[in-house]
């Protein structure tokens, strides 16, 4: 039933699936599921997390979220939260908009604009396209990239027997780029949770001769294929094993029907980034650059020295895993 509401929205993630609150439950969020309408009109859906920061203070999160008709219901959603606030110093809301990166952002106020938890800029690629016209849009080096990887590659889509080959090379990967982790039983809960109603999950894992290269976990709901975590070796680079990663996902995208490859995460701003060689390979499939904006609604007068508080914090987390205070996305 949650589902069914969430997906039948048009500005809808696979974030406000029933199965992302039961993942999300394993880091402390619990989730609280509310529907709003007007008249007999279902206007939103939205889950929200609440996670508390100490004492009897807490804050309410909703990831890529609500699921809305149209982002103009925003205030209207707003206010019907604000009423199963609870006590919580804030609400943030992040909706799935998708807006082109270079258009402004909309505004309201009752909620302002401030920096989100999910990444705040992707990629998306039109899986209606089909294989050549995605093809066709990739750039030379991309493109060539691919087909090598068809010829060099076996990619298949698999479910947890693959996982143990992803947890290697995400291992290795995330070790290489010095990028924190949940713990293991964390993506396993993904690929099991996210299995749902409405909804699917899948390895994505491009082997050379029975050695696994390059896999990615992915989540689909809602007419997105979004590509949430994956690694790579360094080995036989020359087989372009995640080019095939990426490219087998999307023919099972376009197989199943869906509409929306989303590959999660881009810099802010490329020039002194961390994460510039991972915007320089998604930016080399082509699509169009997004964003995601994400709205604050504060509840109590301690949300500036809360919001403060929590960014400190978030400072010395990136400082002490990479040396500087910038956010990886």
């Amino acid at each position: 039933m949650w589902n069914q509401m969430v997906s039948s929205l048009p500005i809808a993630s696979a974030l406000q699936s029933w199965g992302w609150g039961e993942v999300k439950k394993l880091s402390g969020w619990q989730p609280e599921r509310w529907a709003v309408f007007d008249g007999e009109q279902l206007i939103a859906a939205a889950q929200l997390f609440r996670r508390r920061l100490g004492g009897p203070l807490s804050m309410l999160y909703a990831p890529r979220g609500p699921a809305l008709r149209e982002l103009d219901d925003l205030p209207r959603v707003v206010e019907a939260l604000k009423q199963k606030a609870n006590g919580a110093v804030y609400l943030k809301l992040e909706p799935e908009v998708g807006i082109p990166a270079s258009q402004p952002v909309k505004e309201f106020p009752q909620a302002h604009i401030e920096e989100t938890i999910q990444p705040e800029y992707s990629i998306w690629l039109d899986l209606r396209q089909g294989r050549e016209g995605l093809l066709a849009q990739m750039d030379n080096m991309h493109r060539r990239n691919t087909k090598l990887a068809e010829k060099r590659v076996v990619t298949s889509i698999e479910g947890m027997e693959a996982f143990e080959e992803f947890w290697q090379l995400f291992e290795e990967t995330n070790r290489r780029a010095r990028l924190l982790q949940h713990a293991k039983a964390y993506y396993q809960t993904v690929l099991r949770e996210m299995n749902q109603p409405l909804g699917e999950a899948f390895i994505s894992i491009a082997r050379l001769q029975g050695r696994a290269l390059a896999a990615g976990l992915f989540v689909a709901f809602a007419g997105k294929v979004d590509y949430l975590y994956g690694g790579s070796s360094r080995e036989n680079s020359n087989a372009k094993a995640p080019n095939g990663m990426h490219w087998g996902a999307m023919q099972w995208g376009i197989e199943k029907g869906y509409r929306i490859y989303d590959l999660w995460g881009v810099p802010r701003q490329t020039e002194g980034s961390h994460a510039a060689g991972i915007d320089a390979f998604k930016e080399g499939f082509g699509g169009q650059r997004v964003r995601f904006p994400s709205y604050d609604v504060a509840l109590s007068p301690l949300y500036g020295p809360v919001k403060k508080a929590l960014r400190l914090r978030k400072s010395w987390i990136n400082y002490r895993t990479r040396g500087t205070t910038r956010d990886v996305l």
